[in-house]
């Protein structure tokens, strides 16, 4: 389970108002000063999602150092000091940090995450009874939390304490049925007791929400050969394997961006490893990160519009392209992408402007022409244009799709022999569509 999945929204309203208003300028009134710590801790939360740990460490320090006798906003900054070694894996700082959030007086959300989060810090050192102490107090302070008993399972079921752990894991399901680690962990201690067939239950469950879980694989493959079926056990190893590839390249270039986040392409690398185990969600989220970390950068918001248009997210898609625009007015192919949205969105008027401005910044752009003049014969408008749009493709790029253009707007004019001879031409060029064959019986229909 990520860390980030537990970050805290910046909320600093509670804290206190007699200390805020003695240090600040007396012609600053509380709801700006509090507005603009909001807005530190939020620049140093979207560094956090960014990956820029360094950005972030630097920001919540600041905090911490510039209100070190404000308890609350202290408490705050700390745990979020806490939360950045945590994701750099420096996890003694990261305890250190967590444990002076908690020596500080703070709303009981904040507290209640501290000890959340120094319970994990526990349970991978190997320390399970000051885990389960820290998680139980997070509990207490923040009741219904899915990840504190999920946590609690885990430091259970390395204690062998398997009633605990299903009881904890259960819970966690109640709080939230789409977390893939509870039903991992309840298959765990099924296949700890010899509960095979109820393990593989639960870690295909697990696996129905995170497909991409390596170890769910293999363990799938371990109590498979424990039930003697060598053949599924083979094809869930392979899939570990698989996904072990995917997960250690996935770290390495993590690590890369890290130690080079100047170079935006090692984001766009990322990325294109997300779309190549077809893991579109955290290719956005990569390519997404990139443009926020490079704003200028095009191949990013590109790849980010491709991905939504694959996840058919058309208006993050049109967004992202808009964005592109903005950055590269002169590139037609953007403008290309957007008309083609606006089509699948029956946004004719906006698909229709985007073509022409393709045009115009590239007159010698045939899929522009071939585009334009496709969507004017379908709409049955501009005829004589879009048949002349329709030869400039053909004469820009004389391929089996333009001159299936040309022949669909000379058929939508009703000119059945200049129709018949361009199908034909589509057809002589690429003989396997068939498109062009079913145009063509349409064509010679209308001709007789």
């Amino acid at each position: 389970m990520s860390t980030r999945q537990r970050y805290l929204f910046p909320i600093v309203n509670n804290i206190t108002l007699s200390f805020v208003l003695f240090v600040l300028s007396p012609s600053v009134g509380w709801g700006n000063a509090e507005q603009e710590v909001n807005t530190r801790f939020e620049r140093g939360v979207r560094y956090l999602d960014a990956e820029r740990y360094d950005l972030a460490l630097t920001e919540f320090q600041a905090i911490q150092k510039e209100f070190a006798t404000a308890a609350d906003i202290s408490s705050l900054a700390q745990y979020y000091i806490g939360i950045t070694h945590q994701e750099l894996n420096d996890l003694s700082q990261a305890a250190s940090a967590y444990q002076e959030a908690l020596a500080l007086k703070a709303p009981p959300e904040v507290h209640g995450n501290a000890h959340l989060h120094l319970g994990i810090v526990y349970k991978t050192q190997g320390e399970l009874a000051l885990a389960e102490n820290h998680l139980k107090q997070a509990l207490a302070l923040l009741k219904e939390t899915a990840e504190a008993y999920i946590h609690l399972g885990d430091a259970y079921i390395l204690q062998r304490r398997f009633n605990a752990a299903e009881k904890a894991y259960r819970e966690g399901i109640r709080l939230n049925p789409n977390h893939t680690e509870p039903y991992y962990g309840l298959g765990r201690v099924a296949e700890m007791q010899n509960r095979l067939q109820q393990a593989m239950e639960y870690y295909d469950a697990a696996l129905v929400r995170n497909r991409y879980s390596s170890q769910t694989h293999y363990r799938r493959a371990l109590t498979y050969q424990k039930l003697g079926d060598k053949e599924q056990a083979a094809a869930a190893m392979t899939q570990f394997q698989r996904l072990k590839t995917y997960e250690d390249q996935m770290h390495r270039f993590r690590e890369s961006i890290y130690k080079n986040s100047n170079l935006p392409v090692l984001y766009i690398k990322l990325g294109e490893l997300h779309e190549a185990y077809d893991n579109l969600t955290e290719a956005a989220q990569i390519y997404k990160v990139a443009t926020q970390v490079h704003p200028s950068y095009l191949p990013a918001y590109l790849h980010l519009g491709e991905v939504f248009i694959k996840q058919r997210a058309l208006e993050k898609a049109v967004r992202v392209y808009e964005k592109a625009a903005e950055i590269a007015p002169d590139s037609a192919q953007v403008q290309i992408k957007l008309g083609v949205i606006y089509i699948n969105q029956h946004q004719f008027d906006p698909a229709i402007a985007a073509f022409k401005r393709a045009i115009t910044v590239d007159n010698t752009s045939a899929e522009a022409h071939n585009n334009l003049a496709r969507l004017y014969a379908g709409l049955g408008k501009e005829m004589q244009q879009a048949i002349h749009l329709a030869q400039q493709a053909v004469a820009l790029a004389p391929i089996a799709k333009h001159y299936d253009t040309l022949a669909y707007t000379y058929y939508r004019n009703a000119q059945y022999a200049q129709a018949l001879d361009a199908v034909n031409q589509a057809i002589l060029l690429a003989p396997h569509v068939g498109a062009y064959s079913k145009l063509r019986a349409k064509i010679q229909k209308e001709k007789k």
